[in-house]
């Protein structure tokens, strides 16, 4: 590593330099800051008032709770009362499928007998 040279500024340099304090300029008008009410801004009183509620659950929707039985773990699931389709489910099929796979391959299955295990309905 190169040693660093510094030199120290010229006692000529020091000499020129001069600070100038500057005045601040006295201000002639100053605006007010209390002002009459039909020249004030006012909030208007027109918002809804804000509600906490919970949504009420469709008629036609039914919740269910199951417990896959290849994973063994809780699934939520919204379904159509008419269709009877799943509207919502939490895990998702394909997370619950991935599961199962994993499971089954960690338990010492085939890969045959583990894509097997995924495709069973719970």
């Amino acid at each position: 590593m190169d040693p660093v040279l510094t030199t120290p500024p010229s006692a000529s340099s020091q000499q020129q330099m001069a600070y100038v304090r500057l005045t601040p300029a006295p201000t002639q008008q100053v605006s007010k800051t209390e002002l009459p009410a039909a020249q004030s801004v006012t909030a208007a009183n027109t918002a809804m008032a804000a509600h906490n509620d919970t949504p009420r659950p469709d008629q036609n929707q039914r919740n269910l709770v199951l417990i896959d039985p290849a994973t063994r773990e809780i699934i939520y699931r919204v379904t159509d009362v008419r269709t009877g389709l799943v509207v919502r489910q939490v895990p998702e099929a394909s997370i619950l499928r991935a599961r199962a796979y994993a499971h089954a391959i960690a338990s010492g299955k085939s890969a045959t007998e583990a894509l097997f295990m995924t495709n069973l309905v719970a």
